[in-house]
This record gives structure tokens, C-alpha cells and sequence, in this order.
């Protein structure tokens, strides 16, 4: 596996584990509060979480089926959804 498949790997399962932590806690949200805005937090999360449910698949069984040049774009976007979760998860806690 070349490193940059890695890193992109790597990076989308650590976003699966933060948005796993964030719609746990939504959900402790949702049921004491039965506001909206948890609930659309919710949709948001579970949406990114399949996202990078797929990206982790792509990433880790299919990446001989895509060219080494698209390797630093999936890099880029798995680093930075992974600060932007990071920011998120800091604000919620």
C-alpha cells in the first residue's frame, strides 16, 4: 500500500471514530432536549459518517483502481475533515 493511500486510510477511519463519539453524544443531546437543531447535528453527522465509512473502503480495497495522481486530493480532504471534526468535537465537548 503506497503511504499516501495510507495516510488517506488512516485519517478516514480516525474521522469514522470522532463522528461515531459525536453522534453518540447528539443522540445523549436529542433525547434530553427534542431540539431541532440536534437533530439536524444528527443527519450531519451520520451523512459525514458514511462518507468516510466509504472513503475508508475506497481507500483501503479500491485504491488500485484509481491513478496515483488523485492520491494527494484524497490526503487533502481526509486531513482536513479530520481538523474540522476535530474543531467540532471540541466545541460540543
Amino acid at each position: 500500500m503506497d503511504v499516501q493511500v495510507a495516510v488517506a486510510t488512516g485519517f478516514a477511519a480516525l474521522n469514522v471514530v470522532i463522528l461515531v463519539g459525536l453522534l453518540y453524544i447528539y443522540l445523549r443531546l436529542a433525547l434530553r432536549a427534542h431540539a431541532s437543531y440536534t437533530y439536524g447535528l444528527m443527519i450531519f453527522s451520520g451523512l459525514l459518517l458514511g462518507q468516510n465509512s466509504v472513503m475508508v473502503y475506497v481507500c483501503g480495497f479500491l485504491s488500485d483502481f484509481y491513478s496515483w495522481k488523485l492520491y494527494p486530493f484524497f490526503d487533502a480532504l481526509t486531513v482536513l475533515e479530520f481538523v474540522g471534526l476535530l474543531a467540532l468535537l471540541r466545541i460540543t465537548l
